[in-house]
């Protein structure tokens, strides 16, 4: 409780800091010199990413960002959709802005992928692709809708280094390995703080990788390399941020659906509205993927998502924003694979694998003994359907964020994540029999973790940032089982 005192009362004086003029930065966003209108214009700190200011282009494609406070910053700009040109085209600049300055910076639009798009995750802070000085790979929003992924897990099997592994089809364990370090030596990140499973031993997201669909995602940045002096011991082999997008003004809305085989259904629906003055938006999001069959006719899995994220600017220098995500997932699990028969005597030895076969198999998975399986010259058993072996996962992410700019050289930032995991696996005495207590068993783990974090960003020259900051975390969890 006074944690909480001190930092409402930091906030109440920041808030009501005074407000220095600043500068003025114009200019004309074209492609093939034909004038861009009602194009998103997005002027973001180069020293720190919550400092952002957005604008659209008028009917002649000219742009104005007023009183501005002094700094770097990084301007850039993305075609629309729908203006009939090619999709994805973008255009960015660095640029110094100083106290009462006037400025004019035109953009031109390019269809190729630009070589100075800004990344947050290798330094916490805005830089160019050529300034990064780590490996780092970007899968923006248009990428995902062209690759028709749907899943967190489809999206990174494309990244070089990344060996994703899932036991079976959608909805089961999955973990990453980044270049052939353990799966908890990667890290996770929701909007820029860290998500993790709140129960695990090894404190890792690696329980709930296959429960995050692209319910509403701005973009995925993944950096390929060590991340832990920023994110901690979990971040050594790399960093996944998964961004979601920020409310543009007016009125949007998209729904859409797929079918296909394995008995797929998914439903996905995304609202939006900005005011015209910028002071407040919100994005909502929600989806439904369920596979009634999957890969051997009784793999079902069920996933709904919920997304939200609400934006408030009650001065102009100060910026609020809540951002919330839950899931509720449902798979049906099968057993795990098993070897059969006599082993050779040395690791010397290639083993030509042989499988059970399949009507073995399916007696295997009616709750034949595996004393009376019919072997023949098979060396393993394949994971066979258990009926009554389910995992049910859960979780709940809500984050708050303050940010206000006290002056052109101090900003102050503070955030609050709260996390509550729940996991549940339930296996009856149907199936392949492996219950060592008897009777259905159940095992549970629930946890929750509320971290605090407060700092101070001074830029004392354009060269230089000190940072000044505390943070609170406080975690709860349990791990539970019986038997019934």
């Amino acid at each position: 409780m006074k944690i909480i005192k001190i930092l409402s009362l930091i906030c109440f004086l920041i808030v009501g800091a005074f407000a220095q003029q600043g500068a003025t930065l114009t200019g004309r966003v074209a492609q093939d010199d034909r004038p861009e209108s009602d194009t998103i214009v997005t002027l973001t700190s180069r020293k720190d990413k919550s400092i952002s200011f957005q604008t659209r282009t008028d009917a002649n494609g000219n742009y104005r960002f007023v009183n501005v406070p002094k700094g770097s910053y990084i301007l850039s700009t993305s075609g629309r959709e729908n203006s009939g040109r090619a999709i994805g085209v973008s255009a960015a600049a660095n640029v110094d802005l100083n106290d009462g300055e006037n400025q004019t910076i035109d953009l031109q639009l390019t269809a190729y992928s630009p070589i100075r798009e800004e990344v947050f995750i290798a330094a916490d802070t805005a830089q160019t692709l050529d300034e990064v000085s780590k490996t780092v790979n970007i899968i923006n929003a248009q990428e995902l809708r062209d690759r028709a992924d749907f899943s967190l897990v489809e999206s990174l099997r494309s990244i070089p280094g990344f060996r994703v592994q899932q036991l079976g089809g959608f909805g089961r364990t999955a973990t990453i390995k980044t270049r052939g370090l353990r799966n908890q030596d990667t890290a996770l990140l929701i909007d820029g703080i860290r998500f993790r499973d709140a129960s695990a031993i090894t404190g890792d997201a690696s329980p709930f990788l296959s429960d995050f669909t692209l319910t509403s995602v701005n973009r995925i940045e993944v950096l390929r390399g060590s991340g832990s002096s920023l994110y901690g011991t979990n971040a050594v082999g790399g960093v996944i941020d998964f961004q979601t997008p920020k409310p543009q003004t007016g009125w949007h809305g998209q729904i859409g659906g797929a079918f296909g085989g394995l008995g797929l259904n998914r439903f996905r629906g995304n609202l939006s509205n900005g005011t015209q003055d910028g002071k407040f938006g919100f994005n909502l999001g929600a989806s439904r993927t369920v596979y009634t069959s999957g890969i051997d006719g009784a793999d079902d899995a069920h996933n709904t998502n919920f997304q939200s994220r609400i934006e408030y600017n009650p001065f102009e220098k100060t910026n609020i924003s809540a951002r919330f995500f839950v899931s509720d997932a449902n798979v049906r699990l099968n057993s795990s694979p098993d070897t059969i028969g006599t082993l050779p005597n040395s690791n010397t030895t290639i083993i030509r694998a042989v499988p059970l076969s399949l009507s073995e198999l399916r007696r295997y998975a009616d709750g034949t003994p595996f004393s009376q399986l019919n072997g023949g010259n098979a060396n393993f058993i394949p994971d066979a359907n258990d009926a009554d072996n389910f995992q049910e996962s859960q979780f709940f992410n809500g984050q708050i964020a303050l940010n206000q700019i006290i002056n052109n050289r101090l900003v102050f930032n503070a955030t609050y994540q709260g996390l509550k995991t729940s996991r549940r696996n339930i296996n009856g005495g149907l199936g392949v029999p492996f219950q060592p207590f008897g009777g259905t068993e159940t095992s549970i783990f629930d946890g929750q973790i509320h971290t605090v974090n407060t700092h101070f960003n001074w830029t004392p020259n354009s060269n230089n940032l000190v940072t000044i900051g505390y943070e609170y975390e406080l975690e709860k969890f349990g791990n539970d089982g019986f038997a019934v």
